[in-house]
């Protein structure tokens, strides 16, 4: 799959040697029904995989179909093709993204160690993917004019280290950020042994990109340290102790990611009433279409939420005065 991004081949990698050659491997192409692909989505699902990991079986899949049409002369339906709607999956239906709330965020950064605490900062304020961070050089910033100061995010680094173009040509902007996060990037360049122009903003000491899955690490480890005002842990479920005093696992989405720093991003600005056009531009979102598909459910929720809770007080606001 040559023409794929990296992480997108790796996931329909994953997908093709964890699901589908368990289930449909000893099977010819033409032996493959939309009936076999509809059975194949409801045992994942009561499996609790979730939606948008079928998807990803689903779309490598329809990907195996389409290179052996184009590629290899093979005549046959595509069985994907002809799945009915209520049998595909429904990445939208998935579990609500899980994002800062309340204190979270700045308790988190606050509790982070260098350079995770501006790397985490920069997210916060600038919403970019955790790939379009780690691809950052000096050139890309132009922080020395604190008043005036602007990203450009132009770049990305895969999981195996290397740099690259953005996720679509939609994907590159130039944001501008405030002052105070300015003065934070001038204090970390001049800390940072590698501040030459083509120098990594975060580098190992070798000056490489860091990694996102070390990256994955001090989120963890600031998350743990988070306290809130009175001193209590931001995130208790990090301390919770089994029957024998280990520690207790914590479930895929019952913690902010780095990905959630994003999403909050979006979150505030929508309930602040941003457009979502300037969003979609701030997170280097194709068209705001795609900010929509993304974005709308939980923030129709939250501002509805909001709305009902000003609706209870104006109406029952009596209550509560006696």
């Amino acid at each position: 799959m040559r023409d794929l991004r990296p992480r997108t081949d790796e996931c329909y990698r994953n997908a093709v040697n964890t699901y589908l050659l368990l289930r449909l491997g000893s099977r010819r192409l033409d032996a493959i029904t939309p009936d076999d692909l509809a059975s194949l989505v409801r045992d994942m699902r009561a499996k609790g995989f979730s939606e948008s990991t079928i998807a990803i079986a689903v779309g490598a899949t329809n990907r195996i179909y389409r290179y052996a049409t184009r590629r290899l002369g093979w005549p046959g339906t595509n069985p994907v093709s002809v799945m009915l709607t209520s049998e595909r999956p429904k990445p939208s239906q998935s579990k609500r993204r899980r994002i800062f709330e309340g204190a979270e965020l700045e308790q988190t950064i606050a509790a982070a160690q260098e350079p995770w605490r501006t790397l985490f900062t920069l997210a916060a304020l600038t919403g970019a993917r955790v790939s379009e961070l780690l691809a950052l050089t000096w050139a890309d910033l132009r922080p020395d004019d604190v008043d005036d100061a602007e990203i450009e995010f132009a770049w990305q680094v895969d999981r195996r280290g290397e740099r690259g173009p953005t996720k679509t040509d939609g994907s590159a902007r130039t944001v501008p950020i405030p002052r105070e996060l300015a003065v934070v990037l001038v204090r970390h360049k001049v800390a940072s042994p590698f501040n030459q122009p083509d120098d990594y903003v975060f580098a190992t000491r070798t000056g490489g990109p860091l990694r996102q899955r070390n990256v994955g690490r001090a989120l963890r480890t600031a998350q743990r340290d988070a306290v809130t005002d009175d001193g209590s842990p931001t995130f208790p479920i990090l301390h919770r102790k089994g029957e024998r005093g280990e520690p207790v696992p914590v479930a895929h989405g019952d913690l902010p990611s780095m990905h959630s720093f994003r999403h909050t991003v979006a979150s505030r600005a929508l309930l602040a009433g941003e457009s979502v056009d300037e969003i979609a531009f701030l997170l280097g979102h194709r068209d705001a279409n795609v900010t929509r598909a993304v974005y709308v459910r939980e923030l129709a929720d939250a501002r509805r939420r909001s709305m009902r809770r000003s609706r209870m007080i104006d109406e029952f606001g009596e209550l509560f005065r006696q």
